[in-house]
């Protein structure tokens, strides 16, 4: 069976939760704007604290979804590296036919994507938030190895029991239950793609990671700081304490005030 055929296969029933639908924030007649891309197997809604504090400053704001994202497994089991990178590069497309300068901010997966963006287009500003350059958990060096054998590997993890979010208890046992083998390998892909990018990157550069991150190292930020050598400025730091999903977890109203910070208004250097 091709790939389109799996695809279409995948679609027969699919719906999108109506909380994973891309958005948009601020006023339209703002002369920057700022591209927002969640992370893997996440949904734009996650980074809607950042997108409200963004368009608040007087940028418009708009956070993409990726294919295969918010609606299910079988719908995310058909989507690759390109499906994923393509859908940034034509959200950045149809925000610079608009505006005059286009920043990227990106989360997790997000955040190498966005790196790939920025060094393609340009950005003046790209904000990386635990951006996925240094898994901690070594399983992921060998996806590639075992996806072949085992796309999924079954874990049937229980939903954790402080996970109030409804739609994160609604998607997790799509998403987050077990292994998603396949997918990991795409992800390695862009991390690939997104290493060669950093030592071209002109961008001014804010690194944010946590202390208690358990998917990406914390020392991500001295590691662009290492290879980022053309970048403009890179500002790294780490969050005390904070977890991998600090963007959208109870690190959100602290993190959002360090990318307000650091952004500064439409015009200014940050």
């Amino acid at each position: 069976m091709s790939r389109l055929e799996r695809m279409r296969d995948a679609m027969r029933g699919t719906s999108l939760v109506s909380e994973a639908r891309p958005f948009t924030l601020g006023p339209r007649e703002a002369k920057e704007a700022v591209l927002l891309l969640h992370g893997f197997t996440g949904i734009p809604k996650e980074l809607s604290t950042l997108g409200s504090i963004l368009a608040d400053s007087g940028y418009f704001v708009t956070a993409a979804r990726y294919p295969g994202h918010g609606t299910g497994r079988a719908d995310f089991l058909t989507s690759r590296a390109e499906d994923w990178l393509r859908r940034a590069f034509d959200a950045h497309l149809e925000l610079a036919a608009g505006y005059e300068k286009v920043h990227v901010l990106g989360h997790s997966m997000g955040g190498i994507i966005a790196t790939i963006v920025a060094e393609c287009f340009g950005a003046a500003k790209l904000v990386l938030l635990a951006p996925a350059f240094l898994f901690s958990h070594a399983g992921f060096d060998l996806a590639p190895f075992v996806a072949p054998l085992a796309p999924v590997i079954k874990r049937n993890r229980p939903l954790p029991k402080e996970e109030k979010d409804r739609v994160r208890r609604r998607l997790f046992a799509e998403y987050w239950a077990d292994d998603l083998v396949a997918g990991a390998v795409q992800l390695k892909r862009i991390q690939r793609l997104a290493k060669t990018a950093l030592p071209r990157l002109g961008s001014r550069i804010l690194v944010l990671a946590g202390s208690g991150d358990t998917v990406v190292l914390p020392a991500v930020g001295s590691y662009i700081e290492r290879m980022a050598r053309r970048a403009a400025s890179v500002d790294s730091r780490v969050l005390d304490g904070a977890g991998h999903l600090f963007p959208f977890d109870a690190s959100a109203a602290e993190t959002a005030s360090i990318v307000r910070d650091w952004m500064g208004r439409p015009g200014s250097e940050g």
